[in-house]
């Protein structure tokens, strides 16, 4: 039996559509979020520590908040359309107090839409 240590009960966003953006990045996916933090992809290292305004956005809905990097590991290589090829690094962010009540609002918004 695994003890849950969260204190924010963690949802996937399979039914809303909804996405996230970081300054400095080119791609941002989400995997799953919680009112108290996000688990994400994308394609810039993130400085564990550090904190970033993380941008919520969804059917022309924006909401920014201020998080910061709990963890951030090298997960794989994605190829561009240019024939490039990206680092992708999986990250967790724990939003800043007090931000758990907008969060709320914004995915409620988003569902009811």
């Amino acid at each position: 039996m695994t003890l849950e240590k969260r204190r924010h009960k963690r949802f996937m966003l399979d039914l809303i559509e909804i996405s996230g953006r970081l300054g400095l990045t080119d791609k941002v996916e989400i995997n799953d979020m919680s009112f108290g933090g996000v688990s994400l992809k994308a394609d810039r290292r993130l400085n564990i520590g550090k904190e970033y305004l993380f941008t919520l956005g969804d059917k022309g809905n924006r909401l920014v908040v201020k998080g910061t990097v709990v963890r951030c590991n090298l997960s794989g290589i994605e190829e561009r359309y240019s024939g490039e090829r990206a680092l992708i690094y999986t990250a967790g962010m724990r939003f800043e107090e007090g931000s758990a009540d907008k969060i709320a609002d914004f995915i409620r918004n988003s569902i009811l839409a």
